[in-house]
């Protein structure tokens, strides 16, 4: 089995953590690299911030292992991961953002999938880029609107929406609208994380999601890359409910329609049946 370069560098990360190397780990990231952890709300900028965060946890804590990946989905210059991580005081599922410039990681996010135990977060202050860009994009999606989404995407983008992977502004709205065409559509409800880091945003976020025929409350995580006020990168990945669930639940709601529809159909040919006999 041939590993993708974003495999090989995950493998690379994953047993370097296993073995509390700091200075393998520091060497994985540009001078000049930014690591975001949405549970907590830190970011830190730049090598010696990051490898000394990293010093500190392995001192406390001791090597993290990584085991049962259960998601990996790679956009080329950059890939998220679902996997499970643990010391030995404390497992969790999390999720790994990284971008990769020149074979080094240029940005870092990370959270927890499980346990969903949040430390309170400060308000945020405003208005910021990423706020203008959040706001924005929301208000296209609540009004369905193309146009407003052009405006939030760069033509280059990339878009992973749990796992299915999308290049390109046109590919990424073409495949929004079918969804609008679907008869479904998105409602923002609420943030529960919002970190902004330069030229990025971590969100965890719950939308209600559906149309006539039932609506279903989601939360999920997003990071965003920001390029000159644009979304370069959108990778979106499910807290609750997890994809299987999801599928379950989608399928039960499609049965459901069709059992309503079957329903109304056998009223609609009773009543011509009536109609004719009188």
């Amino acid at each position: 089995m041939q590993l993708s370069p974003a495999q090989m560098f995950h493998h690379r990360w994953c047993a370097a953590l296993a073995a509390g190397d700091v200075a393998t780990i520091r060497g994985m990231f540009h001078p000049d690299a930014v690591q975001v952890s949405t549970a907590t709300g830190q970011v830190l900028t730049g090598v010696e911030q990051i490898g000394g965060a990293l010093e500190q946890l392995f001192a406390v804590a001791g090597p993290i292992a990584t085991s049962g990946v259960e998601s990996f989905v790679d956009l080329g210059d950059s890939f998220c991961v679902e996997s499970v991580q643990s010391t030995a005081y404390a497992q969790v599922f999390s999720y790994d953002v990284f971008v990769i410039d020149a074979g080094r990681i240029r940005f870092h996010a990370t959270g927890s999938i499980a346990p969903r135990s949040l430390s309170p977060l400060p308000q945020p202050t405003g208005p910021t880029q990423g706020q203008d860009v959040y706001q924005r994009y929301w208000a296209a999606t609540s009004a369905q609107d193309p146009n407003g989404l052009a405006g939030v995407f760069a033509p280059d983008i990339r878009f992973s929406n749990a796992g299915s992977v999308v290049y390109s502004r046109d590919a990424t709205i073409g495949g929004i609208q079918r969804f609008w065409a679907q008869g479904l559509g998105s409602a923002f409800k609420a943030v529960s994380r919002f970190v902004e880091a330069p030229g990025a945003l971590c969100v965890e976020a719950t939308a209600s999601v559906g149309g006539q025929g039932g609506r279903l409350d989601i939360t999920y995580y997003e990071v965003w890359m920001l390029r000159q006020g644009q979304i370069s990168h959108l990778i979106r990945g499910l807290i609750n409910p997890r994809p299987d669930e999801l599928k379950q639940i989608m399928q039960k709601m499609a049965d459901a329609n069709t059992r309503a529809l079957q329903d109304f159909s056998q009223a609609t040919m009773m009543r011509s049946a009536m109609q004719v006999r009188w």
